[in-house]
């Protein structure tokens, strides 16, 4: 099992890059659901900049930011974009690819990291103790091991994110077909 775990990490955007063009394909862009998709996918970008500006990997155990909040802000930001994506693309099947992978994916890899960060920072156990690993707390934890920084987030790469959603709504608005309005298989 650890070694389907550490494939899963390792390998978790190789998983999801067919999958997410899948769902491409299998959408049916639905315009009535635009404004609410990307009210849901800014604040879900937006929650991803503000950890990654605060995550320095492997370095720290980062407590600062949204990591008082919650230990996966990145997941849930990435959660919050998929399903802004799946409220658009009009499709059933979309959404059972969206839940499938975060089911199937990002859980495991979850439990797989939080592993590795008891091994490599002993306050870890406290931190856990202290805030929820999938939801925010509306008591933050009272240490807080970094400051936001930009050129952080950009050192952690999130612009790949932002140009990623931007091709996404261009090939939903642009390409897919839109002739159904209906959620349909």
């Amino acid at each position: 099992m650890p070694a389907l775990l550490s494939f899963l990490r390792r390998h978790r955007r190789n998983i999801g890059i067919p999958l997410a063009l899948a769902a491409l394909l299998l959408a049916r862009f639905d315009p009535r659901f635009l404004l609410p998709s990307v009210i849901l996918v800014t604040f879900g970008e937006s929650i991803r900049v503000w950890a990654a500006g605060h995550l320095r990997k492997e370095q720290i155990l980062t407590t600062g930011g949204p990591y008082r909040f919650m230990r996966n802000p990145l997941y849930l930001g990435s959660f919050l974009i998929a399903v802004g994506f799946g409220l658009a693309s009009g499709s059933v099947w979309v959404w059972l690819i969206i839940f499938g992978y975060f089911l199937l994916v990002y859980i495991p890899v979850v439990k797989y990291e939080e592993r590795i960060l008891r091994e490599k920072f002993p306050e870890y156990d406290t931190y856990a103790a202290s805030v929820p690993a999938f939801y925010p707390s509306l008591t933050p934890y009272q240490f807080s091991s970094t400051k936001f920084s930009f050129r952080q987030a950009i050192r952690n790469r999130e612009y790949n994110a932002v140009i990623g959603i931007l091709a996404v709504y261009a090939f939903l608005i642009f390409i897919s077909p839109g002739d159904n309005l209906s959620l349909r298989p």
